[in-house]
């Protein structure tokens, strides 16, 4: 970026604008496109005074909107005077007015221009949006111009220049590169194909028979056909196992609302403050009432961390409200942490799920005893 001029006057000469207090537009077309940080204004010599600053968008070669000002009473002296201006987007070609409010004898003119002025109360004075009518038309050059950051350009942009690189080396002799433009096929090998081929879904081991494939004469080129058909394969369909009707010979269950619906964990952060985080069970807490437990764990830094260490609370409150505790016949396809479902009249257990947490094989000749015992827990 660079600072340069945007729009207005660059004389290096003044005469004197003899008048009473003034305002006045100098119309003015912006040479180059950027942001406007400075209003300059040169003094003639042996002059001095106060002045305001504004910018006014032209409307049909009159000034219109006020785009930006400073009320602010600025003191000047001969010579060039640099003011600090809000940033204000000015574009290349387009016509603005410049203004300014000052006390008598102290802006300077040179050249031709086109001009509007009023006198004015300087003191109490504000710059109007927009800037109104009732001006008197002057031909002078007034010497205030607007200054601030040009963007640099590279130029030219659009040229493309092409950059040798020379030539590339092929590793094999039969390999040839072609223009970017054509495609070129390049023969990889022939592909080993092994047998049988067998597709398993990821739980069901079921063989598939898919033929024999056509493959070209040993020593030349090898393809395998049909190339271009989609040949679908019937897998078959998953086979659910399910043992029913097993005799429950002796049983006790139990269904117990968790001890602890609702937690709270506490723990604490890097620099030593608290956090916390809560998880409920809501259906519990309608049947039964809120059961409040708080936890502190200062090794928990996060209250994300905290909101899921008391989830895990909760679930194990719910894992510790259902158990029991079955005698069944020895099962060969019985296994730990397998969902059972319990229908037991007597008991008041119809098609109840539980997991199995635990299974002991109990033999006994003596006692003519051989059976499971599985212990029960939440599914």
């Amino acid at each position: 970026m660079a600072t340069g001029k945007l729009i207005g006057a660059d004389d290096a000469t003044a005469g004197a604008r003899a008048s009473s207090e003034l305002v006045w537009f100098s119309k003015s077309t912006a040479v180059a496109t950027g942001t406007m940080t400075e209003f300059k204004i040169k003094v003639p010599a042996g002059y001095s005074g106060h002045v305001k600053v504004a910018i006014y968008a032209d409307s049909g070669g009159e000034p219109a909107g006020r785009i930006s000002y400073d009320n602010t009473s600025y003191a000047v002296v001969a010579g060039w005077n640099t003011i600090s201006f809000p940033s204000t987007n000015i574009l290349n070609g387009t016509v603005y007015w410049l203004a300014v409010a000052a006390e008598a004898y102290v802006v300077g003119y040179s050249g031709s221009g086109v001009e509007r002025l009023k006198t004015i109360t300087y003191s109490t004075y504000t710059f109007p949006d927009p800037a109104g009518t009732g001006y008197t038309s002057d031909t002078l050059g007034d010497l205030f111009a607007g200054w601030g950051v040009v963007p640099q350009t590279l130029l030219p942009s659009s040229i493309v220049q092409a950059i040798a690189y020379g030539t590339p080396t092929v590793a094999t002799a039969a390999l040839i590169i072609y223009p970017t433009s054509v495609v070129q096929p390049i023969s990889i090998g022939t592909p080993a194909l092994l047998y049988p081929q067998i597709l398993l879904p990821s739980s069901i081991i079921q063989a598939i028979v898919y033929g024999t494939p056509s493959v070209g004469i040993v020593g030349q080129a090898g393809f395998i056909y049909p190339q271009s058909i989609v040949q679908q394969i019937s897998i078959g369909s998953p086979i659910i196992l399910k043992y029913v009707w097993h005799v429950i010979l002796d049983g006790q269950y139990a269904t117990e609302t968790p001890g602890v619906n609702r937690a709270y964990i506490i723990g604490r952060d890097q620099y030593g403050n608290p956090v916390w985080g809560e998880a409920q069970d809501s259906t519990e807490i309608a049947l039964v009432g809120e059961r409040l437990d708080f936890q502190p764990d200062p090794a928990i830094p996060t209250t994300a961390q905290a909101g899921d260490v008391a989830s895990a609370v909760l679930s194990k409150m719910r894992l510790r409200g259902k158990g029991g505790v079955i005698l069944i016949p020895p099962n060969c396809g019985q296994e730990l942490f397998d969902v059972v479902q319990i229908s037991d009249a007597g008991a008041n257990q119809s098609a109840v799920t539980f997991r199995v947490v635990g299974i002991r094989f109990e033999y006994n000749p003596k006692l003519a005893r051989y059976q499971y015992r599985l212990i029960l827990g939440a599914p």
